[in-house]
């Protein structure tokens, strides 16, 4: 993310089972795009996303910079646009999914690095976000820094004014088997999270937060956003 805030985690997982209204896509048909937005991807695309995006048909995403680092090979498959639903555990294995979202990234600083954009329409927050009172979206880039042999995020959001918590983050990543995953620079009070994107396939993968009650000795899952590629 969607850089996931305090108080958006404590939302997201005080949500009951009943308020999630929508079935897990099925894979035969990996996003809820109709056939028409399938034959023009970016039909139906929110203005917001498109105005996101280069203005470019040959590059509609930017490109890969000369010398930039081989490492950014692995976020760069993300590069697109995607339809996103929030990820609700029911537990013997069930899962339910709801509250839509778009997540669009796109190549940024000359190639070097991938900027990417969490866009949630106010109407489809979950209850508990209702006070934001607008739009939610993130803004952040990532990229592969040799000088640190790690990755970096730097998000902000605009949350400013209508929660505490901080519309800022800076985190530092390591990918390991698979799955790239972020750690705030700066941790705040209360419970430590690191933020995993992993299951990266080319037309699906899914962004977990983790949470730790014990210092990072052990970690739960505390909200995951699935996401189906449309573009």
């Amino acid at each position: 993310m969607p850089r996931i805030t305090a108080m958006l985690l404590a939302a997201l997982t005080a949500l009951t089972l009943a308020e999630c209204t929508a079935d897990k896509p099925s894979k035969d048909d990996p996003t809820p795009a109709t056939t028409s937005a399938r034959q023009d991807p970016f039909a139906g695309v929110d203005p917001e996303i498109r105005d996101f995006l280069p203005a470019n048909e040959k590059y509609p995403f930017g490109q890969a910079g000369e010398g930039a680092p081989p490492e950014n090979t692995f976020f760069a498959a993300l590069v697109g646009v995607w339809s996103c639903r929030i990820r609700f555990n029911e537990g013997g294995g069930r899962v339910r999914y709801g509250y839509p979202a778009t997540w669009a990234f796109k190549y940024a600083a000359g190639g070097h690095a991938i900027e990417h954009l969490y866009f949630q329409r106010k109407a489809s927050l979950p209850p508990p976000l209702a006070p934001i009172g607008r739009d939610f979206y993130t803004v952040a880039f990532v990229l592969y820094d040799p000088a640190i042999e790690a990755w970096r995020f730097v998000g902000v959001s605009n949350i400013a004014g209508a929660t505490p918590d901080s519309s800022s983050q800076v985190m530092t990543g390591h990918l390991t088997d698979d799955a790239l995953t972020f750690q705030p620079d700066a941790p705040r009070p209360g419970p430590r999270t690191k933020d995993t994107f992993h299951s990266v396939e080319a037309d699906e993968f899914v962004w977990t937060q983790y949470e730790s009650a014990d210092r990072g000795r052990t970690w739960a899952e505390a909200v995951s956003i699935v996401c189906n590629r449309r573009a």
